[in-house]
């Protein structure tokens, strides 16, 4: 610690003091949390530095800022600081710094509680403690910079999102009347992303090479294979041999093969689902790309294969339709990993076809080299990046459920990958059939229900026919979104209503009964809502009230995108509040709210 300067970050109820080395990273955690930040994230340096307001910043000290609310960094005195701090979170340094923060409290003030994340040194000086096994800030970098390897055990679990709500536990009991903003839209269970990526676009495009031959291989020796374990129906093992017999016809001319009549099958699938996705395209043909330095041998080149065979340019009015139908069309990655130039190169060949600068991306075979390939994908232009996954397995490589910002990017979301169609059914990989596939990914669903956030589903369009037959999985995972209130929406919907959370402010006032919730909406949609037909009436804890989804817009048509309201929640006892002057839930010792400018609240008994 003698090398490394200690900051204290305040944030309203709750206070960040923390190593230098791990403020930025716990701006991102702040964020995650859900706890409101106030106009701007102040920092209090040391008293060395605040005695040398000249001195400037080494390189190892500056710190990315993500959010507009985070752009000013002022020198405050810690008596202003923690002058209404309920917590403070610790890690990284040792409890005798913290000796000098008793001066600002007397002996009739409350002292707040320490949350300690990992060991800790020194003594402690009279704060109520927590300590947590798991450092927070230390884990929290290595996931969503590294991510997991797809052999950790545990993967299937958000391990990021465990220890993020074992610290919001404590904060629900400890903090009186804590407000946060959860991870979950206002009117719905949690987020549901549809992302294909488009590698093939047609059969008879590629030539008589490894890609071509290996359909009929898997269209005959291992659907037979397949068919003799139960996992493709007798009426889908004919079908798969008259298509072998369709594409050499379309190979010569002679109608469309399989893969032609993928795409439209896969889209009319989700127009009678009445949902949208983002589809990935390949931005160049028959160009393999840069092999990642972990993976080379003897060359840098990429195998031939993983070339796509169609030029993007030739589908200008696929693109455009699809956009006007509602879809969102992204990049499907080839070099965007490696450089910045190759990133905007990427980003400026789909761009100029579909006519948006707001496009997401995801590598082809998930290449990537963090953390160069986030800063690259930053300053490619690209508004997110959804490759954060694994091809082997389903589960949570970055241990979240939620989009988060790159501790080494000012604008770009990563989207985390959560369930792919080849990980679950692919014969190199889990191998499994389509129901135990099901089975083996609604896990991942039940976390979200759980924690919120959006779950992110990748299914290739080759997977909705012969050999595959591999969309019923999809349609049913769609349907047990669904079942449980997900807003299934296009990621650049979600990742608005993300940013909408983050820029937020809510703050709490009372006078007597009376309170009021105030929210800085800041540039959000502010979308109209019912008068709540409950305000008056008294709650009983038991009861759970959700708001009709059709109160939730002024429009009703599917193809205008529609983002829901932040939801609030306060930690309260629900049987005290009497009347509540907006549509609201009622949970086990809290009470939700839709994020509007003021909210009114009758509340008895003390605060």
């Amino acid at each position: 610690m003698s090398e490394v300067q200690d900051k204290i970050s305040g944030s309203g109820q709750i206070a960040y003091y923390v190593a230098e080395s791990l403020e930025p990273v716990y701006r991102e955690i702040a964020g995650l949390l859900g706890v409101s930040l106030g106009a701007n994230l102040r920092v209090a340096l040391d008293a060395d530095q605040e005695a040398s307001p000249g001195k400037q910043a080494t390189p190892s000290q500056a710190v990315p800022q993500h959010s507009a609310e985070m752009s000013n960094r002022e020198k405050m005195p810690n008596r202003w600081l923690l002058s209404n701090v309920d917590a403070i979170l610790v890690e990284g340094i040792s409890l005798t710094r913290l000796k000098e923060l008793l001066l600002n409290y007397s002996e009739q003030q409350a002292k707040p509680l320490l949350l300690v994340c990992g060991p800790v040194s020194g003594e402690n000086p009279g704060f109520r403690l927590k300590t947590f096994s798991f450092s927070l800030g230390t884990e929290g970098t290595r996931l969503l910079m590294e991510g997991r390897d797809y052999t950790e055990k545990g993967v299937g679990e958000p391990s990021f999102d465990l220890m993020l709500e074992e610290i919001r536990e404590v904060l629900r009991r400890e903090v009186r009347n804590y407000l946060e903003l959860p991870p979950v839209p206002w009117g719905y269970a949690y987020a549901m992303t549809l992302t294909h990526d488009i590698d093939i676009l047609s059969l008879k495009e590629m030539p008589i090479a490894r890609t071509f031959l290996g359909y009929f291989y898997r269209s005959s020796l291992l659907n037979w294979k397949r068919w003799r374990s139960g996992k493709v129906k007798t009426a889908e093992f004919y079908r798969t041999i008259w298509e072998m017999v369709r594409t050499w016809a379309a190979k010569v001319g002679l109608g469309q093969d399989v893969w032609q009549r993928a795409l439209p099958a896969l889209l009319d699938l989700e127009k009678r689902l009445e949902v949208r996705s983002s589809l990935y395209f390949m931005p160049f043909p028959e160009k393999p790309g840069i092999l990642p330095e972990h993976l080379r041998e003897a060359k840098e080149s990429a195998p031939a294969n993983r070339a796509a065979f169609y030029d993007v340019a030739k589908y200008q009015t696929l693109l455009a339709g699809l956009e006007d139908g509602g879809w969102e069309a992204g990049v499907h990655g080839i070099d965007a990993w490696h450089d910045a130039q190759s990133a905007r190169a990427e980003h400026g060949r789909v761009a100029g076809l579909t006519g948006r600068d707001e496009l997401g991306v995801r590598m082809h075979w998930l290449y990537f080299q963090s953390p160069d390939s986030f800063e690259a994908l930053g300053k490619g232009g690209f508004q997110y990046d959804a490759t954060f996954g694994f091809n082997e397995v389903i589960g949570f490589r970055a241990g979240t459920l939620q989009p988060y910002h790159p501790l080494n990017c000012q604008t770009l979301w990563e989207l985390p990958l959560h369930i792919q169609d080849g990980a679950l059914m692919g014969e190199e990989h889990l191998n499994l059939n389509r129901e135990d596939a099901f089975r083996k990914a609604q896990p991942i669903l039940d976390f979200a229900k759980r924690f919120g956030g959006a779950v992110s589903l990748l299914w290739h369009n080759q997977s909705f026919t012969a050999p595959r037959f591999w969309g019923e999985v999809y349609e049913r995972l769609i349907v047990q979104g669904r079942e449980d209130g997900a807003w299934i929406a296009l990621p650049r919907d979600v990742l608005r209503w993300f940013t909408g959370r983050r820029r937020c402010r809510v703050e709490l006032a009372v006078k007597g009964t009376h309170w009021q919730i105030s929210c800085d909406l800041a540039d959000q949609e502010r979308i109209p809502l019912a008068p709540s037909r409950l305000a008056g009436q008294s709650i009983p804890v038991a009861q759970s009230t959700r708001l009709d989804l059709a109160d939730l817009s002024a429009t009703s048509d599917p193809l205008v995108p529609r983002i829901p309201p932040i939801r609030i929640r306060l930690q309260i006892e629900p049987k005290r509040v009497k009347s509540i002057s907006v549509p609201y839930e009622v949970g086990e010792g809290y009470i939700d709210f839709p994020a509007q400018t003021l909210i009114r609240l009758e509340v008895e008994g003390e605060d």
